[in-house]
């Protein structure tokens, strides 16, 4: 799975690779480094989006300027100016494009390790806690909260810190996000909202899934052969998608093959009928009309978008 991001380096500010996901839609890209594996974005929403994916590393995403919509699990978040919001490993998440408006966001990527290995305190004392059965698949956080406000100060800190790389910017930015930790672990001392196990076995189901979509969406796919991957029923199937991502099935495949398409026509010089036809679309006019209710533009207006960045 790849998305093609729309920010602008500057510093040490990442323009990743597209989005590369296995087969579950856990992502494969390495943000960082070995050695320091943290990487931070700078997004323009109006012309960027994310579908559902989930990777081992934690995330944040702070609205530099709203409002924009992130997607977890079965939550839809609307993040407002100054907002922002954490999310846990191994959780699914999306970013949706504004249809209005100049929406801009700040994110990082960094993978637990990055304040301490397995064998250390830090792990034990601020990484576990959020790695525990039944933690929350996610933290909002509003400026109108004082450890909130602290939290969205201190992740600002650690990606500007990433972004300039002013000297020793690696031990300011993993400082800022072991107070980070800090503060969220003991939400989840604290009596957070908990995961149940039932919600786990669910979302652990919808991964399989989005799997099983990943692997066939260029051929024809229905609920009954979704839900079959899992041995579900198709009503349960179309439950679990509308609990969880707040989509039917199908709308998720339409979602994918555009993505897909998407990233053709930034990344080949195929014409749209191809792309259309290879991204599962097997009548071009639906391709062009499903293009552009997702994407507010056709492919064509799309391919040359980009082209004149």
């Amino acid at each position: 799975m790849a998305f093609q991001t729309s920010c602008a380096a500057a510093g040490g500010i990442n323009c990743p690779p597209d989005i590369v996901a296995d087969g579950e839609g856990r992502e494969l890209v390495q943000h960082g480094s070995a050695l320091f594996p943290i990487a931070c974005y700078a997004e323009d929403v109006k012309s960027y989006s994310v579908a559902w994916h989930w990777h081992e590393e934690f995330e944040f995403i702070l609205a530099v300027k709203g409002p924009l919509t992130v997607d977890v699990n079965k939550t839809q978040l609307v993040l407002r100016t100054g907002q922002g919001v954490f999310i846990n490993s191994g959780v699914l998440h999306a970013v949706e494009q504004a249809e209005s408006g100049n929406a801009l966001l700040h994110s990082g990527v960094f993978h637990p390790r990055l304040v301490g290995g397995m064998d250390t305190i830090f792990w034990q004392k601020r990484i576990r806690p959020l790695l525990q059965p039944g933690a929350p698949a996610f933290f909002l956080l509003d400026s109108g909260t004082a450890w909130q406000r602290e939290a969205l100060a201190c992740l600002q800190d650690a990606w500007q810190a990433v972004a300039d790389e002013p000297p020793d910017y690696e031990n300011e930015a993993r400082y800022r996000l072991t107070t980070v930790l800090r503060l969220l672990g003991a939400q989840c001392e604290e009596g957070g909202v908990k995961v149940s196990q039932q919600e786990q076995i669910a979302a652990e189901r919808m991964k399989q899934m989005l799997r099983f979509v990943e692997e066939h969406y260029a051929e024809e796919l229905t609920v009954e052969r979704i839900a079959a991957c899992v041995a579900l029923s198709e009503s349960a199937c179309l439950r679990s998608f509308r609990q969880l991502l707040g989509i039917t099935p199908i709308q998720y495949v339409k979602q994918f093959r555009v993505e897909k398409a998407a990233e053709l026509l930034r990344s080949t010089r195929l014409r749209t009928g191809e792309i259309g036809a290879e991204c599962g679309f097997a009548d071009g006019s639906y391709f062009i009309k499903t293009f552009r209710e997702l994407k507010h533009c056709t492919p064509k207006e799309y391919r040359q978008r980009f082209e004149a960045q």
